[in-house]
């Protein structure tokens, strides 16, 4: 009976060690899809690092701009992701679930007119109500961002996997001589 309870403790550890492996964070991609309210799309990817921050390899594109690291400054924070090359136009899409998380695929953008996810053009800084002065607004009407899913996981995940799997290994083969020798 002692022994058993050794074998089922030691694989207990083992499994901890490699849940605390699989607890690290891996960059997350999304490819999101829109629809405005003028009939226009916007089509594009971004990826979210393993810290939760927008990475510099985005590319979306509308029919006024596309939008990447070369011309854009870009943000973002758990529910958004805002794009704006200069003073002059901005991309700003809000989504209804925790980007960083990536668990919620397909994430659907918060749309309509007046809403949160928007397009602006010609207007410093976009400021609502600059329409009067030259700028326009369009507002997203439809519109989803889908994981990639597949995130590969960093170097220092696979090196918790890997030392996981050495202590499960080194803990079933001392139970095994342990049996042996009794």
């Amino acid at each position: 009976m002692y022994i058993s309870k050794r074998i089922f403790g030691g694989a207990t550890v083992a499994a901890l060690a490699l849940t605390l492996a699989g607890a690290a964070q891996a960059d997350t991609s999304w490819h999101v899809t829109g629809t405005f309210n003028d009939g226009s799309t916007l089509v594009g990817d971004f990826t979210l690092n393993q810290y939760g921050f927008l990475a510099n390899d985005f590319s979306l594109t509308t029919d006024a701009q596309t939008y990447i690291a070369g011309n854009s400054y870009y943000s973002n924070g758990n529910f958004y992701v805002d794009f704006q090359p200069g003073y002059v136009q901005d991309l700003h899409l809000a989504f209804l679930n925790d980007l960083t998380s990536g668990a919620s695929s397909p994430d659907p953008l918060i749309v309509g007119i007046g809403g949160p996810s928007y397009e602006c053009q010609g207007s410093y800084s976009c400021f609502i109500g600059n329409p009067d002065n030259g700028g326009s607004y369009r507002w997203l009407v439809d519109g989803s961002a889908v994981s990639g899913g597949g995130a590969v996981p960093e170097p220092a995940t696979w090196a918790l996997m890997i030392a996981g799997f050495g202590l499960a290994g080194t803990i079933l083969r001392r139970r095994r001589m342990a049996l042996v020798a009794a």
